[in-house]
């Protein structure tokens, strides 16, 4: 059996598309406008043709969000029938950061892993998706600094199921060729999909690669694609596996 995969950070739907974007537009962190309800739509839409979706970056709530949470509109704009989701740090009642999971196929044993660092607010999903031939994907957003980094991907090495079909997708914050990619690819065994020209940040003028699909060998898998598309500060990375 085939399955689609896409990782997307999605920035929360503030929808960046320049640096100076970060000042000019920063009340955006700050509060909901009809704008980000337009590109939540348009991020539906266009995840809506993969058969599983690793969001990172989503509003679990905040008032940057409406108080209304992102993965739920996602699912309901989307042909989804399953999601799950968790929650990384609060700002008060600005915003609510976390992950989620959203697949065309029932979830179970979901777990949510608070990955340790110098400072708390990054996190994981682990979710067992209940396909034909069953398997498990790990939703991933780690630090920016290689020591914490390092941190994160030994703690996800022994958190992860072993000796069954594993995705891990996600922002990785680092390269595909980077320490604590190779170090989860060689541990856990995993091929990395993504190589060094899938760029994926900043959206406008892709220079880093930053965002990745491992798997493990229970795959055969094409080729990892980025594509363009700019409802975010990343664009997305996706691949096709076959079981």
């Amino acid at each position: 059996m085939s399955i689609s995969i896409l990782s997307y950070n999605i920035q929360a739907a503030i929808g960046t598309q320049a640096y100076r974007e970060y000042v000019t537009k920063a009340r955006h962190q700050l509060f909901n406008t009809p704008k980000k309800s337009a590109t939540l739509s348009a991020i539906a839409e266009f995840i809506s043709t993969y058969d599983v979706a690793c969001i990172q970056e989503v509003d679990l709530g905040g008032r940057r969000a409406g108080f209304k949470c992102q993965v739920d509109r996602l699912h309901s704009l989307s042909n989804f029938t399953d999601m799950s989701s968790q929650e990384n740090r609060v700002v008060g009642n600005i915003s609510r950061h976390g992950n989620a999971i959203l697949s065309k196929y029932p979830q179970s044993d979901v777990t949510d892993l608070k990955l340790p660092g110098k400072r708390a607010g990054r996190g994981a999903i682990l979710a067992r998706i209940e396909s034909p031939k069953p398997f498990f994907v790990l939703n991933v957003h780690l630090s920016l600094g290689q020591l914490d980094q390092m941190t994160q991907v030994k703690y996800l090495i022994d958190e992860a199921p072993k000796e069954f079909p594993l995705i891990i997708a996600g922002d990785f914050n680092c390269g595909s060729a980077s320490l604590p990619i190779r170090t989860l690819a060689r541990e856990l065994n995993l091929a990395v999909l993504t190589e060094p020209h899938h760029k994926t940040y900043p959206s406008w003028n892709p220079r880093k690669g930053f965002d990745h699909i491992l798997a493990s060998t229970h795959f055969s898998a094409h080729s990892a694609d980025v594509i363009d598309v700019k409802h975010s500060d990343h664009r997305p990375i996706v691949c096709e596996l076959r079981q």
